[in-house]
């Protein structure tokens, strides 16, 4: 599969959240599974990040609350993109307008080398900027630190 046609392939699943989640077809039917909402570098056309769920429900407010939580942001070096920072939580609201995924439950965050680990409850992503904030009951353990080093 050619990455033009995963491209075409995520946006036509968004494209059908976003109808259900603005009025369109009620009940069940917008319920979607295994959705992944990524998110691009708009100079270079990479994945910044990647939301991923098993479960995304509509709701009223024009939010969906995604069950089943992953949140991966990316490094590009040499060797291609490799996963860098690993977000879980059990559940979350994302904004499609804002792209910024809210949750008051806990969450879970390492970085894909187990250098760093961090737990919290409640948290703020923002997709766009690759900006979080952790607003209780903060512990961390640290080996490295978050800050990433050169890929090679």
């Amino acid at each position: 599969m050619t990455s033009k046609l995963k491209i075409i392939i995520s946006l036509t699943a968004l494209s059908g959240i976003i109808y259900a989640a603005s009025g369109g077809s009620g009940g069940s039917e917008g319920v979607q599974r295994k959705i992944k909402f990524p998110e691009y570098d708009r100079a270079s056309g990479r994945v910044t990040s990647m939301l991923s769920g098993e479960k995304a429900v509509p709701q009223r407010n024009g939010t969906v609350l995604i069950e089943g939580v992953r949140l991966e942001t990316y490094q590009y070096g040499n060797s291609g993109r490799k996963v860098d920072l690993i977000i879980e939580t059990p559940q979350c609201f994302f904004n499609f307008r804002t792209r910024v995924v809210t949750s008051e439950g806990i969450m879970k965050m390492r970085r894909a080398n187990g250098s760093a680990a961090l737990v919290g409850r409640g948290f703020k992503w923002s997709q766009r900027t690759s900006e979080l904030t952790i607003t209780n009951s903060v512990r961390t353990i640290m080996r490295d630190g978050f800050t990433p080093k050169n890929l090679q």
